[in-house]
This record gives structure tokens, sequence and C-alpha cells, in this order.
């Protein structure tokens, strides 16, 4: 879990708001686990040496070049609609893109546009990014790279969304330049977002970030 100022500052760690019932709902769609192989007794199993194979040496994965996340993120085509899923995913990864340029520059004008006012989240770290230039703090690196995402609707209006990212290493400096706050860890989260299509525009009435691991 990470601190920032006093406050939460870790995508994993904030609180879900308006997101309960609406998950609830989608989930439980999975089917039944891997079933076991039967059992092979010893006597019935002929014993062979086998050979030990070399093992491959992992092929190395070229790393691409991070977003500069002093930069605001390219609105997607996405926002305009329409109201598809393969827009809603676009609309989520885009909102989570903005939490590290929101951190780094203190504009949190296009985050707070696309908050919704049940979103305690949404509100949640703009308080805390408020709170940081009340200190004349703010953030360098932490820049959010995204794996993948998906959406589901059952009216086309609201919509149930995903996002898995890697959430890169980050610090908060003072006005002078020096770290008050190290974060050194890389992140492998996921989140989940409630998004609503009121005909003209997207809401985010709701974030449920989870951390998968620490890399």
């Amino acid at each position: 879990m990470r601190h920032h100022g006093g406050t939460t500052r870790a995508l994993a760690a904030a609180a879900v708001v308006g997101i309960g019932l609406a998950l609830a709902a989608c989930s439980g769609s999975g089917g039944a686990g891997p079933t076991s192989p039967p059992a092979v007794t010893a006597s019935s199993t002929p014993q062979v040496t086998a050979t030990p194979s070399p093992t491959p040496e992992p092929s190395p994965t070229p790393t691409a070049a991070l977003a500069d996340v002093t930069v605001a993120p390219t609105p997607p085509a996405a926002l305009d609609g329409p109201a598809t899923e393969e827009n809603a995913a676009a609309v989520a990864e885009y909102f989570m893109s903005l939490f590290p340029y929101l951190f780094a520059t203190g504009d949190s004008g296009t985050w707070e546009a696309l908050s919704g006012p049940s979103c305690g989240y949404c509100s949640g770290v703009v308080d805390s990014m408020r709170a940081d230039l009340a200190k004349q703090r703010h953030s360098e690196g932490g820049a959010i790279e995204v794996l993948e995402s998906g959406a589901s609707t059952f009216d086309s209006a609201d919509f149930v969304t995903w996002v898995t990212f890697i959430e890169h290493p980050s610090q908060t400096v003072d006005h002078a330049g020096h770290v008050v706050e190290d974060f050194p860890d890389t992140r492998h989260s996921r989140a989940t977002l409630l998004l609503k299509w009121d005909g003209t525009g997207w809401q985010v009435n709701g974030v449920d970030p989870s951390l998968i691991e620490v890399m």
C-alpha cells in the first residue's frame, strides 16, 4: 500500500463507491473449475527414465518508452460515442491514464469532467492531489502502461469496464525538487469502472482498483 501526503495514494487501495450491486450482477458467470486427472498407481505405470531437455533461454522483451506523465493523455474518439462496449473500454483506459498526469501537474479538469457525483474514488483522488499542492508537492514518474481492457453492458447505457495495467515507480518531490516520498515498486493492477452513457457523453460512476502483484 502506498501513502501519499498522509492520504492513500495507491490505485489499489482506493475506496469503492457505487460499484457493489452492479459488479455482483456481472459476477458468477464462470464455469466449473478444472477437473483433476484420474489417479494412476505406481504399479500400473511403467518406469521411464527421461533425458532432461535443456531449458530454453527466455527471449528479452523490449521495453516500450513510457509516456511523459506531464503531458495530457490524448483523448480518444470514443469520448464522443456511440455507446458501445469497445468505446466504453477505451474511455476506461483513458480515465485511468489521467491518474499520474493529475498528480504530476495538478490539472484535474478532465478527470473531474468525467467523474460522476457518486464516484467517491474520483473525488478522493482529487482531494489527495490538492493536499499535495497545498504542500507544494507533486509526483514524478508513475506512468500507467495499459495491458488489456474490456467492457460489458445490458442496456447500452450502463457499462461495467475493466483495465489491467502496469503502474511504474514514482516519487513525490517538494518545490525544491527534494524527494519526500519514494514508491519504488512496479505494480500490476486491475481496475473495474462503472461507466454511464447519458446520450451525449460518458460519466464514471465508480472505480474499484485492485493489486494483482508487485513486480
